[in-house]
């Protein structure tokens, strides 16, 4: 994937719910939403794994539901998900996060609905980051 097929980053924060809102909100990562393949998907930095990378991809029902991959592979137009490590859903109480479950470590997230301004910053470095 190179930089221009990101369209839009996204703050993921821990916290935990209560009702509608989210307590004790600190950022832990970022997602970055990716255009220009037949499936529409997130790739997701969290902090606390530097080297990692996770991908988030609606699932084939269309009802709001995600599954959380760690591995990527095919081309760019056409990818391929393996690994499952998770799950994500768009929840009624929630208005602006979509959770996401991390299986193990059992952590759960919360990824803004809303965009923010997209930035190229050490995230993107040769390191880990996606570019």
């Amino acid at each position: 994937m190179n930089k221009s097929q990101i369209n839009a980053r996204f703050h993921i924060y821990t916290g935990y719910r209560e009702g509608g809102k989210i307590l004790n909100e600190l950022q832990a990562g970022e997602a970055y939403g990716v255009e220009g393949s037949k499936r529409s998907y997130y790739v997701i930095k969290m902090w606390a794994f530097p080297k990692e990378v996770f991908f988030l991809c609606p699932n084939k029902e269309d009802d709001g539901t995600f599954t959380l991959f760690a591995k990527k592979i095919g081309d760019e137009v056409d990818p391929t998900f393996r690994r499952p490590v998770g799950f994500g859903f768009v929840s009624r109480d929630l208005k602006q996060h979509l959770e996401i479950q991390f299986t193990f470590p059992r952590q759960r997230v919360f990824m803004s609905l809303f965009p923010d301004k997209v930035t190229f910053d050490s995230l993107f470095g040769a390191d880990g980051g996606v570019a």
